[in-house]
């Protein structure tokens, strides 16, 4: 499933850029050739803007899955990295905590 949501994220996001570059390739052409009839203009812009826009969007929602997806994971073990990083202090603390009463004990024995 997640090398299915990756692989249509690839394809979306491929012919997003398709249609940005498209678009900006039409927008060169009609300066360099201002002769191009304005309805066929508008008609041309307005498909490769809805394109575009639809790509992105979808683009967007399958790059989401993947984030959720992989992030959890990413979160999960933080919080694992973050939690055994917090028992490691805890256990040095208790440690050390030991040692003074042990050094303390032992102080008072030797009165």
């Amino acid at each position: 499933m997640a090398d299915e949501c990756k692989r249509s994220y690839g394809w979306y996001k491929h012919h997003a850029w398709g249609a940005l570059a498209l678009l900006s390739i039409f927008f060169a052409v009609t300066r360099f050739y201002p002769q191009i009839p304005s309805y066929l203009t508008i008609v041309v812009v307005t498909s490769l803007c809805l394109y575009a826009l639809v790509a992105i969007f979808l683009t967007y929602r399958h790059n989401k899955e993947n984030v959720q997806g992989e992030g959890d994971a990413i979160i999960v073990k933080e919080k694992m990295d973050y939690g055994s990083e917090l028992e490691k202090e805890r256990l040095k603390a208790e440690k050390k905590r030991l040692k003074a009463e042990a050094k303390r004990i032992k102080k008072e024995h030797s009165k």
